[in-house]
């Protein structure tokens, strides 16, 4: 499954998690679907180039991770996402995997290592560290932009999961078409926020996170 959109993503403490949903609702956004826990697990090479190709501002790069929801792991998918500027493309694959939450981490690391047609395996990407967050879902009164709000974010290492750290960030971010970029401008402006998008990765963040307490190798 390909998946091609722009992505426009704000910044704010987690503290405000509360007043960036009522800038959604006081703009018409209505709640699109129920909350889900989003679980990722985040892929590099021995170089660590997917981090050295977003802090040196690469405007392609490449971004490998497996991910699943609601802690659902008959539904585990391999996500490459492919970024140019603030174009967006992912292409997602169902990983066929039959395990529980103990052996989680290294059924997947085989799983993918095995996989001679695989991107991860092809490049020798590795397992880096896993992602957890609360996701809450919007869209716009007519149907144009679609809005997500990520809060609780928190990381581990891969080979570590129980040393956790929890992230500062809430993020708020509309999602839509090439098509819909101009009725995107003309409604961010009506909105009247103060406010500017900004650069975020959960990856990148949590990387330097990881690695400012040591646990990162």
């Amino acid at each position: 499954m390909n998946q091609t959109r722009i992505e426009k993503k704000f910044i704010f403490p987690n503290q405000e998690s509360d007043l960036v949903k009522k800038i959604l609702l006081v703009n018409n956004f209505r709640k699109l679907y129920p909350d889900r826990y989003i679980t990722s697990i985040y892929m590099d090479n021995l170089n660590f180039d997917s981090v050295k190709d977003n802090i040196n501002g690469v405007s392609e790069r490449k971004k490998l991770r497996v991910r699943w929801y609601n802690n659902d792991f008959n539904k585990i998918y391999f996500e490459e996402k492919n970024k140019n500027n603030f174009f967006v493309s992912k292409n997602i694959k169902k990983l066929d995997l039959n395990i529980n939450k103990k052996d989680l981490i290294s059924k997947i690391y085989t799983l993918l290592s095995n996989d001679s047609k695989n991107i991860a395996a092809n490049h020798n990407y590795r397992l880096i560290l896993k992602v957890n967050y609360k996701r809450s879902y919007f869209i716009s009164y007519q149907d144009k932009f679609r809005a997500t709000i990520d809060t609780h974010i928190n990381t581990s290492p891969a080979f570590d999961l129980n040393k956790i750290i929890t992230l500062p960030e809430t993020i708020l971010e509309f999602k839509f078409s090439k098509n819909s970029e101009n009725d995107y401008r003309n409604f961010f402006s009506l909105m009247g926020l103060n406010i500017r998008n900004k650069k975020y990765s959960k990856y990148i963040n949590s990387f330097i996170a990881l690695e400012e307490a040591g646990l990162i190798n």
